[in-house]
């Protein structure tokens, strides 16, 4: 009945069906949503996460309807992705069911703008790692991968990877706190052009931009990545997300 009723919503706002012969499809809950700055790059994004749905055989449904977040329909879920979110976007009600979840073995992903979202929620927060403070013009930079033990990180041919994306600062250094994969070599581009953003210190010297953790029973894994809408034709950074879903949902136990 669970996979029934995936099925039927999932053709309703937007899903990806399993392939012939799969017993059992992940199922991923896609929100949207945002009560800020919208990003263009939803759309294609959502398109892009479909795609790879459909390689894995997993169920997908993308929403920006907040009242999604109940318990009865989190139980029919396996990971939660924050897609481009910004601002509150769940209610009391909601942010219970959500922290539910995860600590009872749900997955959450969030991409790009998660440390943008429910700012306000002190447990949000720390699942999550960080707060959004501000960013330069989108430009070209140096990462350095940390960990290429991980899902997310596994795949990439050398341990520096250079993007065009825009460049995320936070309130804090979540190192202490999580399992860094992926940070930012602030050389490599003006962290200091802090023009739409004048009252932010966008310098943190060591600056992490993917990370995860451990929430109890649950995973929750952030990757600031994902602003330019050329990425969700990037086969490297597809596998990033996919890796990411893959270990929220424990797929590598």
């Amino acid at each position: 009945m669970k996979q029934l009723f995936l099925i039927v919503l999932s053709f309703i706002v937007g899903s990806c069906m399993s392939k012939p012969g799969t017993n059992e499809s992940l199922r991923l809950l896609v929100f949207t949503k945002t009560n800020d700055y919208r990003h263009e790059v939803i759309p294609v994004s959502i398109d892009a996460l479909r795609g790879i749905c459909t390689n894995n055989g997993w169920l997908m449904t993308a929403t920006e309807d907040s009242l999604m977040f109940s318990t009865a329909t989190l139980d029919d879920v396996d990971v939660v992705v924050f897609m481009h979110t910004t601002g509150d976007v769940l209610g009391d009600s909601q942010r219970d069911a959500l922290k539910n979840f995860v600590e009872r073995g749900g997955g959450l992903v969030t991409i790009h703008s998660g440390t943008a979202t429910e700012n306000s929620w002190s447990w949000y927060v720390n699942a999550v790692g960080a707060i959004f403070t501000g960013h330069p013009p989108v430009q070209s930079g140096k990462l350095i991968i940390e960990d290429k033990t991980h899902p997310a990180t596994s795949f990439l041919p050398d341990s520096v990877w250079i993007l065009e994306d825009e460049w995320y600062s936070f309130d804090r250094n979540p190192r202490n706190n999580v399992h860094v994969l992926i940070s930012i070599d602030e050389t490599s581009y003006d962290v200091d052009d802090n023009r739409w953003f004048q009252d932010a210190n966008q310098r943190m010297g060591d600056h992490p931009l993917v990370w995860y953790q451990e929430v109890k029973q649950g995973r929750v894994f952030q990757t600031a990545l994902g602003h330019e809408p050329v990425l969700y034709a990037n086969q490297l950074f597809l596998r990033h997300l996919e890796g990411a879903v893959k270990w929220a949902a424990k797929l590598d136990e």
